[in-house]
């Protein structure tokens, strides 16, 4: 257990390190960030003085409501997005084959990929919450603080899950992953990060509940728009919980699966 923990530490340290020495780069996701948020600031001023009914519940304040849905969304695609990334440049290096060969198993990789990933996005996500707050106006007046680090964890599950399905086909097919690329465009689109789902025509509120963002950002607008308490969360905590129930346990037995099938046909080092 010890071991494990050093090495996850030490996985962590080189990203960190190998992060940090590309401080532009740094400083133009920044810029991004603090322009994004800006550019969301300027569209709400279209809605100053007028409050759509599919805002209402949210007290008719569509920057509050939006930069919710940006500082989450980014966050939350770090567990989509990992994995994939971990395999594809593991097979590019041709190194994949020779960390699975050896004692470190390929899931304590994947943990310290996504410790860094989650430290490193944190800040980004503090980051979009406290310009916003601080500089824009954004106004939060009622957090449910205790709902949300379990909206969190349950939203990550959810998202982990579909990262390490993905990262199953990425395994099988190396490229052309349809999880990902479905999940991604269905999350912007139905999942309510730039509108209420509200608006969306039946058919695709519909598909929109199928959506796990609908539901995390649903949830993190609730607890910290309204203030709502557990009573009026839990339908939505149950749907999610139910998400994670199911895709959980799947994702690793498929994960498992296209590494059996990958290590079958000798394909682990093809790109």
């Amino acid at each position: 257990m010890i071991a494990s923990i050093w090495k996850i530490f030490m996985l962590v340290r080189r990203d960190f390190l190998e992060e940090f020495s590309y401080r532009f780069k740094i400083f133009l996701e920044l810029l991004s960030t603090v322009t994004y948020a800006s550019i969301f600031y300027f569209v709400a001023k279209i809605f100053s003085g007028v409050v759509p009914e599919s805002l209402s519940k949210y007290g008719g304040d569509y920057f509050s409501f939006v930069l919710i849905g940006l500082a989450f969304t980014g966050y939350l695609n770090t567990g989509l997005n990992t994995f994939t990334t971990t395999i594809r440049n593991e097979q590019m290096l041709g190194t994949l084959e020779y960390i699975i060969s050896t004692p470190t198993p390929l899931s304590l990789v994947f943990t310290a990929r996504l410790v860094w990933n989650f430290i490193y996005n944190s800040f980004t996500l503090l980051l979009y919450l406290a310009f916003g707050i601080v500089f824009l106006s954004a106004n939060y007046p009622h957090v449910n603080w205790a709902a949300i680090p379990l909206i969190m964890i349950l939203s990550l599950a959810a998202f982990n899950g579909l990262g390490m399905i993905s990262a199953g086909f990425i395994l099988v097919y190396k490229r052309g992953d349809p999880i990902n690329l479905i999940f991604s465009f269905a999350s912007m689109l139905l999942g309510g990060v730039f509108f209420p789902v509200e608006v969306l025509p039946g058919t695709l509120k519909t598909a929109s509940s199928f959506v796990p963002m609908t539901y995390t950002l649903r949830l993190m607008r609730d607890a910290c728009i309204e203030g709502a308490g557990f009573r009026a969360l839990v339908p939505d905590l149950a749907v999610l919980s139910i998400i994670c129930a199911v895709l959980v346990p799947a994702s690793f037995i498929f994960f498992s699966a296209a590494l059996n099938k990958a290590k079958r046909d000798g394909s682990l080092t093809h790109y």
